[in-house]
């Protein structure tokens, strides 16, 4: 909702915007057992905003019922995981949208790896310092070197077919 009420302010930049959400690789869709539903987000051409909310829908509704272990969700810190597979979905629909529009707005996530933060009870592999400056790093890369509908998993981008 953050986003969509800030796009208008990110159109009327004179420079090209940037939208870099963190996110996860625990959101990847490898992560996703379900072939119904991997298939549902790889269809890059019927994904819409109501099917990344009936995903979720369907997983909370799974989980209620005390039948999402067996449904093909994601296996580790599920409920992260599946909140970060939305935030991936809808971040490329997202730049796909932005794109076909010809509005100068790039979209991509950033997985910063296992960073040593409150969540992670202070295990990591690298600091939040160090995670912040590689994202302010690809937030702020030149306009001609700017992708958008990718996503990087720490420092290398990843196409989102390839998720």
């Amino acid at each position: 909702m953050l986003i969509e009420a800030l796009l208008p302010l990110f159109r009327r930049s004179a420079a090209n915007s940037r939208i870099l959400n963190i996110s996860s690789q625990l959101g990847l869709l490898n992560k996703v057992r379900d072939l119904s539903l991997r298939s549902m987000l790889l269809d890059e051409g019927a994904l819409t905003e109501g099917k990344i909310e009936g995903m979720t829908s369907r997983f909370l509704a799974e989980v209620k019922d005390g039948t999402w272990a067996r449904r093909g969700w994601p296996a580790v810190w599920t409920d992260y995981a599946v909140s970060k597979l939305a935030l991936n979905a809808y971040s490329r629909l997202l730049a796909a949208r932005l794109a076909r529009a010809g509005d100068r707005v790039a979209v991509n996530c950033f997985c910063p790896g296992f960073t040593r933060t409150d969540m992670t009870r202070g295990w990591g592999t690298r600091t939040a310092e160090e995670a912040g400056r590689v994202a302010a790093g690809l937030a702020l890369l030149p306009p001609g070197e700017l992708p958008t509908g990718k996503f990087f998993k720490w420092c290398t981008p990843q196409l989102y077919s390839k998720l």
